[in-house]
């Protein structure tokens, strides 16, 4: 699929970090998968793995924590 913002692109997949922060906290997710453009960079997550981040980030988040990291595939398995 063309890349809707440059078009320059094919999308492809991939895996990224994601951070996420709040009231001091912070939180990353290692080996996201997304889609990205190789000439734009632009980076697109489908809704069940947006709807997953999401459920994760708010456990890490709700820790306690200073900083607060996990991987995606060990998270999305608990």
């Amino acid at each position: 699929m063309r890349c809707d913002v440059c078009d320059n692109g094919e999308r492809r997949p991939a895996q990224r970090a994601r951070i996420a922060e709040k009231n001091g906290t912070t939180a990353v997710v290692l080996g996201v998968p997304v889609q990205e453009c190789p000439a734009c960079g632009q980076v697109w997550l489908t809704m069940d793995t947006a709807i997953l981040l999401d459920e994760i980030f708010n456990r890490l988040l709700a820790s306690g924590a200073e900083m607060a990291q996990t991987h995606w595939e060990s998270a999305a398995a608990a």
